[in-house]
């Protein structure tokens, strides 16, 4: 599924908000991305390994659960 800035995210803890920004991870040292490349959009079927913040929360790739609302599990099947 396509994640784009000002999409509305839900990670696995249930935290919701707008989507700040996407970091991509570049190096094994930073997996969450902080210095990797800044990306407007990312397809998470790329199974790439970085991190969004949204609202005031942030978390990696992998822990985000919804997309407006669309369930990521629901997506991919």
């Amino acid at each position: 599924m396509i994640i784009k800035i000002g999409d509305t995210i839900t990670d696995e803890r249930g935290r919701t908000g707008e989507l700040n920004s996407i970091g991509i991870a570049t190096s094994t040292n930073d997996i969450a991305g902080e210095l990797g490349v800044q990306a407007k959009e990312y397809d998470t079927d790329l199974n790439y390994t970085g991190a969004i913040t949204f609202g005031d929360n942030w978390c990696y790739f992998i822990q985000i659960k919804k997309v407006n609302g669309t369930d990521l599990t629901d997506w991919q099947k």
